[in-house]
């Protein structure tokens, strides 16, 4: 926690530029509620969101539920507007340039592109009215210069997009189309990142020089989140890669990339991985998307810390001015900027069903020794670091199944089973078993059974067994890091595995195929063995018997 030993404000209006660094907190001087309309609790509240001046006022422009832009007046609290999108879509993100001006982006209710007939980039009024709905004509000169498929590219339609300077840019390479990041398929063929729509022509163009930066072959990076996509103090997108310490920002009037150095202190290179993947489980941190703050004139970039590598979700911030000079970070911050102008600096999120909780901040500056903060920062995640590599050690000594359920629980029988539940692997596999643990849950609970559930998140796990009524048991070890999926050692097969430990020795460790789940898995977790079954008694105690 950062304690603030000094109030030095970070000046809305000041420019300079300070020539140390600083160790820099958020102070909340004023925190509201906004009540939600009646038709707007209970909606979700999508990422999209705009602090827009309307009639001379200031007001937050919602995307709730993918339907509905409501606009709150944010002095009085009050709802002043609501226009509903076109119920056959759901709209991914808006942007406000006037009344009679509002760029809307969607995908249809199965959240798929139709690039034949394409309603994604729409243009509405304030009364809801569409004016204009972008087709799909790109460049085919650009095309054919840079060999590049239509079908390659989607319009922007997510919550992605930015408007800069009469045009909408988006992120739209199809990433099916890209293939695994750092393999030869994606090095050999290094499609455009950005795709931009002149809203005068009418026509989406792609660039030559957007590609993945510094990616060769071999070069692994997990793909699922392959870029950010946010604006700049110049009014033109920035390109942030989640492995990258630097930041692109595309000068697309001359079609040129400029490199900002932006690394956060408390992390040195984010190095690959050594094999293609989608998902960054085994990625220690990333960076997140550049923000421009208006009010204090400064970027503000999170880096992101893994919970599969510390154990816990850690994050920080780094700071640079416009010109994208370091300034400097805090560490594990309790508020997040979320809008800004020129005049204010907003936190906002969900309070609950009914209520908005808005933060106005102050960026401050703390009196830490900057030095001094960033190796205590560094030496409090090392501590995490370890303390995971040391868990992981302790379970690879000896068999991982029995030392995970072990670092939870006793096991007192000297004769038992392990059930692990990965979550993945051969889904009729895994339906099955589940299966089976529900119909035979009163029995199961009673004999030495024990099941380990693998997760990415307490979330995750707990949402898992509450759907596959897995609560109901009582020997349940939780793995909320994911760490039994990475130690699992299957060549990637995540099938339900089972463990047998007989007089203290493990005479069975192995997941099933799927044809061996209802031959040999399912018998040996409902019985002893393949030839015997557990039961219940008219007394309700556990009785063996033959089949």
């Amino acid at each position: 926690m950062i304690i603030l030993l000094s109030i030095t404000l970070f000046s809305c209006k000041d420019n300079t530029e300070p020539k140390e660094k600083f160790v820099y907190d958020y102070e909340v001087y004023k925190t509201q509620d906004i009540i939600l309309a009646d038709e707007d609790r209970s909606k979700f509240v999508q990422t999209c969101r705009q602090l827009i001046n309307i009639d001379g006022k200031d007001v937050l422009a919602l995307n709730m539920g993918f339907c509905h832009i409501s606009f709150y007046e944010l002095e009085s609290g009050e709802k002043i507007h609501d226009i509903l999108v076109d119920s056959s879509y759901m709209m991914r993100c808006h942007h406000f340039v006037g009344k009679d001006s509002i760029f809307i982006g969607c995908t249809n209710l199965h959240g798929e592109m139709e690039l034949e007939t394409p309603q994604a980039l729409r243009l509405i009024d304030w009364d809801g009215d569409v004016k204009k709905i972008y087709g799909y004509d790109i460049d085919q000169d650009e095309l054919n210069i840079y060999k590049y498929g239509k079908n390659e590219f989607i319009p922007p339609q997510n919550y992605n997009f930015i408007f800069c300077r009469g045009s909408i840019i988006s992120c739209g390479t199809r990433t099916d189309s890209y293939g695994l990041l750092g393999t030869k398929e994606s090095v050999e063929k290094p499609l455009p990142l950005g795709i931009r729509m002149d809203t005068k022509e009418n026509k989406y163009h792609v660039s030559k020089h957007r590609k993945y930066a510094y990616i060769k072959e071999g070069m692994y990076y997990p793909t699922y989140v392959l870029q950010w996509l946010t604006k700049s103090a110049n009014n033109l997108p920035i390109f942030r890669y989640p492995y990258s310490s630097s930041a692109f920002e595309w000068d697309f009037e001359n079609d040129s990339v400029i490199e900002h150095y932006y690394k956060s202190a408390l992390v040195d290179s984010i190095m690959p991985l050594p094999y293609p993947a989608e998902y960054g489980y085994e990625v220690p941190c990333s960076y997140g998307q550049v923000g421009y703050d208006e009010c204090n004139q400064v970027y503000v970039s999170p880096i992101f810390f893994n919970k599969n590598t510390y154990g816990e979700i850690k994050h920080g911030l780094i700071f640079a001015d416009k010109n994208f000079q370091y300034l400097g970070e805090m560490y594990d911050n309790k508020y997040f900027p979320s809008l800004s102008n020129k005049e204010m600096l907003l936190d906002i999120r969900k309070k609950n069903d009914s209520v908005i909780t808005v933060n106005y901040l102050k960026l401050v500056k703390t009196d830490c020794d900057y030095d001094k903060y960033i190796d205590s920062c560094k030496t409090v995640l090392q501590a995490m670091k370890q303390k995971v590599e040391d868990r992981k050690n302790a379970l690879k000594n000896g068999c991982p199944s029995i030392n995970f359920v072990k670092s939870q629980m006793d096991i007192k029988e000297s004769t038992y089973k392990i059930l692990t539940l990965y979550g993945e692997g051969c889904i009729g596999c895994e339906q099955v078993t589940l299966q089976t643990l529900y119909y035979n849950r009163e029995v199961l609970n009673k004999v030495p059974l024990y099941i380990i559930v693998s997760s990415n998140s307490a979330n995750e796990l707990e949402a898992y067994m509450r759907n596959n009524w897995l609560t109901y048991y009582d020997k349940v070890a939780k793995d909320t890091t994911a760490m039994m999926k990475k130690m699992a050692n299957t060549s990637f097969l995540l099938n339900p595995r089972l463990t047998i430990v007989k007089d203290g020795v493990v005479t069975l460790d192995t997941i099933y195929q799927a044809q061996d789940i209802e031959s040999k898995l399912l018998p040996q977790i409902t019985g002893p063995d393949e030839h015997t079954k557990y039961m219940l008694n008219e007394d309700g105690e556990v009785v063996v018997v033959y089949k």
